[in-house]
């Protein structure tokens, strides 16, 4: 095998090594990280879904949601949740609004210079029984 040959073989193994560091791997993160901001997004919609389900029937959400949240695999502390209007004896039969948040800070592998956001929230809507 000649010297030209064996350079050829080299730098195509050196091209194929900067491919996968430079372009390979950080598309790779970016799916991870892109799923598991699905996941989440996924998980506090139902939990907002959880959540109005408790409220409508004169329940404190709060803690359905929390722990949906938790038996997902997600940190509970980090979720706050609004109902609006809030429980009382005259909110029979009006719309409940509830609101639910989960802070992302610290949750992505990568920083991507803020292409995703800080805190996912989401609304869910029921009506008081």
């Amino acid at each position: 095998m000649d010297t030209k040959n064996k350079r050829e073989k080299g730098s195509a193994t050196l091209e194929f090594g900067l491919a996968v560091a430079l372009v390979l791997a950080p598309m790779l993160l970016g799916l991870v990280d892109f799923g598991r901001y699905l996941d989440v997004s996924h998980t506090v919609s139902r939990a907002a879904h959880e959540g109005v389900f408790e409220a409508s029937r004169g329940h404190d959400p709060l803690f359905s949601v929390q722990n949906y949240v938790q038996s997902s695999g997600l940190d509970p502390a980090k979720v706050s949740v609004s109902l609006t209007p809030p429980l009382d004896g005259s909110t029979r039969g009006q719309a409940m609004q509830i609101t639910v948040s989960y802070n992302l800070s610290g949750y992505a592998l990568a920083t991507w210079g803020g292409l995703f956001p800080e805190a996912f929230s989401t609304k869910a809507t029921a009506r008081r029984e």
